[in-house]
């Protein structure tokens, strides 16, 4: 039996079986009557958002800005029952939540008690944002859920604009006193601005005069320190010499002792030398009864003034030396008239003293002559006695004068040395004092030189700041005639007040714009109307091959049969959107066009899966389309579903179905349109061959069937 011959026959069976018949033929209905339920021109999802119920709670208890009561939550009221966004449902609390837990209410909006005090808080340092509560009851419908969202943002920024304009009304209602303000604050500013002048006049006078003495006080800072340093030198200079000064009083003290033990011996010899001389005139009557032993006692006493004067020779010149020894080693010192009437007696004293000396030699050795020779040389020798008493008395006498003048003189000498003793002592305090007095005052003129750079350096900063103050106080001053006169010229209208509580306005546009509502769901209704009517179809053909058909023919009878009938369902719907629903196309042809292919395509599918597995086949068909609803751009864009439902998109046939139908009907993109139909066209090749292939090599048994088939 030839190819054709088969397919008449096949179709034969159909026809003369009716219930398949009608079967068939209601099947090819499905896309029509789905298409025209859900596209039809006269229904959007915003058209009857008033049906939602949506409970509204307002327990604002209102508030007072100044002398004006303000109830925001009355007022949003009151702009809720004249629009009709949604359903709403007035009502108190106890009822609003009663109604979400009975599933009554889709969402429930609820204005707190201080609603209306938190706007009075917008100018407080911490203010206070108005919370307006609503609780959505999401399971009763997502998309529900979503529309009642966008309301209440809206219904939001209707708020925050009522609010912003009070508050701007407020404000514009505050500018002419704000400009009275501003005005004051200028007239203020301007004797701002000559003070700060006379200030920067004073601190300029202040800066250079600071500046100027800052040489002064460098100098007496470098005065204070050299003199500091001359106090320590004397001071160290003095110190170093009071040792001497105090062996000179000790030494003047040990002369003036020894002086008075000088003149205490020569008053006894001149006692002693004037009875001598009393005794010569006796020793001439008296020298046999006396002489003898009176020599001996002369001899005696002789012996003691030749070491007495030996002693007083020495200690004169000792004296003497000592004496022009202080005069070499302080030729500075102003000695007085005393000290040279004080040597020059100290010589007279040592040159006696030396004379006596030299003659209590001789005169010693006369006694012993005297008392050895008396008995022979006794009347000579006594008036040799007598003379040499009288001349030895004369000296005696000048001994005993030098000796009190210099006794005098070396009490004097000690007196005055002891007294530059105490005031060189107490001079070393008062340079003591007088160094430590200097040191502190060169370390205060050192601080006074700091302080005063710092004082020149403050001035000059002062007076900086005074310059930068003046200028600042003159700009002030024009900046607030200026703010007054704008603040007085700045217009209030109702125009600017809702032009600052509302600045922005949104100018929309819109490219590939839909008619209606149902143009956005015309590419997946009609591909899911196409799909589901093949697959329905597929249940009324036989797809076991008898024995007397060869797998090739069976195939090819089978996909023209299936494929015949889906291009059938194609126009019929492309005769219900095109003219009877009047769908808005931006492409009719590349409908079509798309609508055959889409339709062969899915053909080819259905063909495979039910020649494969018979109705387990048909359920993976079924199982197919409901996955392919989210997933394939029917319900969200696939760019925002997460990456491995995007993978899983890229293989499914939908996805460019719907994909295409876009092209055509809103875009107007035939270039899209043909991608997508090339990528049907493969799905149509691929599952084509796959079906030859089952028909070919499936085990099936082959056996006649009756002409109701049911697969």
């Amino acid at each position: 039996m030839n190819l054709a011959k088969l397919f008449f026959n096949e179709s034969a069976k159909l026809s003369a079986n009716k219930a398949i018949l009608c079967s068939i033929i209601a099947a090819l209905l499905v896309p029509v009557v789905y298409s025209g339920i859900l596209l039809s021109a006269t229904w959007g999802p915003y058209d009857h958002l008033s049906n939602l119920p949506v409970a509204v709670v307002n327990n604002d208890r209102g508030a007072a800005a100044g002398d004006q009561a303000i109830h925001v939550g009355n007022d949003l009221i009151a702009n809720m029952k004249e629009g009709k966004d949604l359903g709403w449902r007035f009502v108190n609390s106890t009822e609003a939540m009663k109604g979400l837990q009975n599933n009554e209410y889709y969402m429930a909006i609820i204005i707190p008690e201080d609603f209306s005090e938190r706007v009075t808080t917008v100018l407080d340092p911490n203010p206070k944002k108005l919370e307006l509560e609503y609780i959505q009851n999401e399971g009763l419908n997502f998309l529900a859920s979503k529309v009642t969202e966008t309301a209440t943002q809206k219904m939001r920024e209707k708020l925050a604009d009522t609010i912003t304009q009070k508050y701007v009304t407020n404000m514009f209602a505050s500018l002419g006193e704000v400009s009275e303000g501003f005005g004051e604050a200028a007239d203020g500013s301007s004797k701002l601005s000559e003070g700060t002048d006379q200030l920067h006049k004073g601190t300029n006078e202040l800066a250079a005069t600071v500046t100027s003495k800052q040489s002064d006080i460098s100098k007496l800072a470098n005065g204070t320190r050299e003199l500091k340093s001359g106090t320590g030198l004397l001071l160290h200079n003095l110190q170093g010499k009071s040792g001497d000064i105090h062996k000179l009083a000790s030494g003047a003290d040990q002369l003036h002792g020894g002086l008075v033990t000088l003149k205490s011996g020569s008053s006894q010899i001149l006692d002693g030398l004037e009875k001598a001389e009393a005794g010569s005139e006796e020793l001439k009557t008296g020298v046999s009864e006396r002489l003898v032993p009176g020599s001996r006692k002369v001899a005696d006493g002789t012996g003691r003034l030749k070491d007495g004067s030996s002693k007083l020779a020495a200690g004169a010149d000792r004296l003497v030396a000592g004496l022009e020894e202080y005069k070499k080693a302080n030729p500075t010192v102003n000695i007085g008239p005393y000290y040279q009437q004080i040597l020059d007696g100290a010589k007279e004293i040592s040159s006696g003293l030396n004379n006596l000396s030299a003659k209590s030699v001789a005169l010693n050795e006369g006694a012993v002559s005297v008392a050895d020779g008396i008995a022979y040389n006794l009347a000579p020798g006594t008036v040799e006695l007598n003379e040499g008493l009288n001349q030895l008395l004369a000296g005696q006498s000048k001994l005993d004068q030098g000796a009190v003048k210099l006794e005098a003189g070396a009490k004097q000498i000690a007196d005055g040395n002891a007294a530059v003793d105490k005031g060189w002592n107490e001079l070393i305090l008062g340079v003591t004092k007088l160094d430590s007095g200097a040191a502190k005052i060169s370390d205060g003129n050192s601080k006074v030189d700091e302080g005063w750079r710092k004082l020149s350096q403050g001035a000059t900063k002062l007076n900086d700041g005074a310059g930068k103050l003046n200028e600042g106080s003159e700009k002030l001053t024009s900046g607030l005639k200026s703010g007054a006169e704008k603040t007085g010229k700045l217009n209030t209208e109702n125009d600017n007040i809702n032009m600052f509580s509302s600045p922005v306005k949104l100018k929309s546009k819109t490219v590939n714009e839909y008619e209606y509502y149902r143009d956005s769901t015309a590419p997946y209704v009609i591909t899911l109307g196409l799909f589901v009517g093949i697959l329905i179809m597929s249940l009324f053909i036989n797809f076991k091959r008898p024995h007397f058909i060869s797998g090739f023919n069976w195939f090819l009878v089978k996909f023209i049969h299936l494929a015949a009938l889906s291009i059938v369902q194609a126009i019929l719907l492309l005769i219900t959107v095109l003219f009877v629903l009047k769908v808005n196309v931006s492409n009719p042809g590349g409908l079509i066009l798309l609508s055959l292919i889409v339709s062969v395509a899915f053909a080819a599918i259905v063909l495979f899966l039910a020649a494969l597995g018979g109705n387990i086949g048909r359920f993976i068909a079924l199982g197919l389309v409901i996955m392919q609803l989210s997933i394939t751009g029917a319900n969200l864009p696939i760019e925002m579903l997460p990456e491995n439902l995007r993978t899983i998109s890229e293989y499914m046939p939908f996805t460019y179905s719907i994909a295409g139908f876009k092209s055509v009907i809103t875009l107007n993109d035939f270039g899209t349109a043909v991608y997508n139909m090339t990528i049907l066209l493969t799905f149509f090749i691929v599952f084509s061959l796959l079906a030859f292939l089952v028909f070919n090599f499936k085990g099936n048994r082959v056996q006649d069937q009756p002409s109701e088939i049911t697969a």
